[in-house]
């Protein structure tokens, strides 16, 4: 009995003896990097100060905003950091690893939890992403920061960036439109910039590019949620103007490239022949209605996502959410939509929840009324490709991914195929490339979570594939 009594002492006695080890002074600089369910990464640091009474810090997003945001406790007893911030919802709770000098744990904000260390080891923004696709000095061309404003809509002022080839003459251009989303000239993504790497590959090519920051994004004016797709159509209008009074374009060989959500705006904006829009590309772009395209990528997000769920139970999820779809499509009225959103949200929450907690069906609703009645979500519920692919006269290129589970291209590329020569067009070509999502990248699972795990920005086959087809229809030797 005195044997174990003593161990039992022993051990007691060594635990707080690794406890006062570990409790060391942590003032200063604290490093680490977390994610969110779409694999987006963000840098943290965490300055520490110690007091009379403990500790004191604050938090800092470097890759988000130059405000440090005061904690509101910090415990650092037994080895166990813990840290809260109640503006941004966020705590953190980790032990002490002394085998690799930082603390392990987790963070959570809004509920959603994901993995941290913390260490003193400083993270470069470089650290973030390996993207070794992103264009790399010299460039080798020009490259300038541009203004221009829309004509149709007072006070609408877009930042881009022209590039163009070094030599002085008149160059044909590709007008780049992003997917879905405020978004930047880049169209940065998970540390992808894939309209950088594509701006830069054609102008090394010849080819002059003119790209911008969406509307209230970057250096751009205006408010992106309140702009329909006409309204965007009419920025790219602007965009054509201001290239056109351009020393260094040639007027009659002026191309749009749209991506996604982009693509339909690049149909609308080239379906009016007074535009003389040179070519279009389709780049996982729509050939379906937007109504019918919602219940298409439902099925196959919630399939690629939820494996697990058999097909009637995504089928199931589907009808759930088609009175709501379906109303937005034909009410016009706003008020009207957000009132009648509400009945219809509280019922289908439920079937899919069962026994929701009010403050929380309450929390659903509200957010998707506020993502979904915006002018551009209700313009995009309402979209017909068909109406517009019928009017474009000129050569089109539509390109998809095989493997892209939001723009199915078994679907989308016949849709738009037919809608093209049924307007008389014979100057469409349609290819679905194998092995690729939606970012045109070499893909496993092929999920949106992956973007950020690949190093690939784009398919170098992709970016050879426009680059040619380009310089054949505007006769660029």
């Amino acid at each position: 009995m005195l044997k174990y009594s003593f161990l039992i002492f022993f051990c007691a006695f060594a635990l707080i003896a690794s406890a006062q080890e570990n409790e060391h002074n942590i003032s200063g600089s604290w490093y680490g990097m977390t994610g969110n369910t779409m694999g987006e990464k963000q840098r943290l640091m965490i300055v520490l100060e110690k007091t009379r009474h403990g500790y004191k810090g604050q938090l800092k997003s470097p890759d988000r905003t130059d405000v440090s945001l005061p904690m509101d406790s910090v415990d650092y007893t037994a080895g166990t950091l813990r840290f809260r911030v109640n503006v941004v919802d966020i705590s953190f709770k980790g032990g002490w690893d002394a085998a690799n000098h930082r603390f392990g744990g987790i963070l959570t904000q809004g509920g959603q939890q994901a993995p941290l260390n913390l260490s003193q080891d400083q993270i470069k923004a470089a650290d973030v992403y390996r993207r070794p696709q992103d264009p790399q000095g010299p460039l080798g061309y020009r490259e300038e920061g541009v203004m221009f404003t829309s004509q149709e809509e007072e006070g609408i002022a877009l930042s881009g960036t022209f590039t163009r080839p070094d030599s002085s003459r008149q160059y044909p251009v590709v007008i780049l439109l992003s997917d879905a989303g405020p978004q930047n000239r880049n169209e940065e993504m998970v540390g992808h910039k894939t309209f950088g790497v594509l701006a830069d590959y054609l102008t090394r090519r010849g080819i002059a590019v003119l790209r911008w920051d969406d509307r209230g994004t970057g250096g751009s004016k205006g408010d992106y949620d309140d702009a329909t797709f006409e309204d965007l159509a009419a920025d790219v209008r602007a965009a054509i103007a201001y290239l056109r009074q351009r020393k260094d374009v040639d007027p009659g060989k002026i191309g749009i490239l749209g991506h996604g959500e982009g693509a339909s705006i690049a149909a609308m904006a080239a379906s009016r022949p007074e535009d003389s829009i040179a070519f279009v590309i389709s780049l996982a772009g729509a050939g379906l209605p937007a109504r019918q395209l919602q219940e298409v990528q439902m099925a196959q997000v919630l399939r690629a996502s939820m494996p697990q769920k058999g097909d009637s139970a995504i089928t199931r999820y589907i009808k759930y959410t088609q009175p709501w779809f379906k109303m937005l499509a034909t009410e016009t009225d706003p008020d009207v939509a957000q009132q009648k959103s509400r009945e219809l949200l509280k019922d289908m929450y439920r079937k899919l929840v069962g026994n929701p907690m009010p403050a929380e069906e309450e929390k659903y609703i509200e957010r998707l009324i506020a993502l979904q009645t915006t002018p551009h979500s209700l313009s995009a519920v309402r979209f017909d490709p068909l109406t517009y692919l019928q009017k474009i006269k000129c050569p089109v290129l539509a390109l998809n991914g095989s493997r892209d589970i939001v723009m199915d291209a078994n679907l989308q590329l016949p849709a738009i195929e037919k809608a093209v020569l049924t307007g008389g067009n014979q100057q469409i070509t349609a290819h679905s490339l194998d092995g690729l999502n939606h970012l045109f990248q070499q893909c496993k699972t092929c999920t949106t979570s992956e973007y950020v795990t690949l190093d690939q920005t784009m398919d170098p086959a992709v970016l050879d594939f426009i680059t040619r087809w380009v310089q054949a229809v505007v006769n660029l030797n």
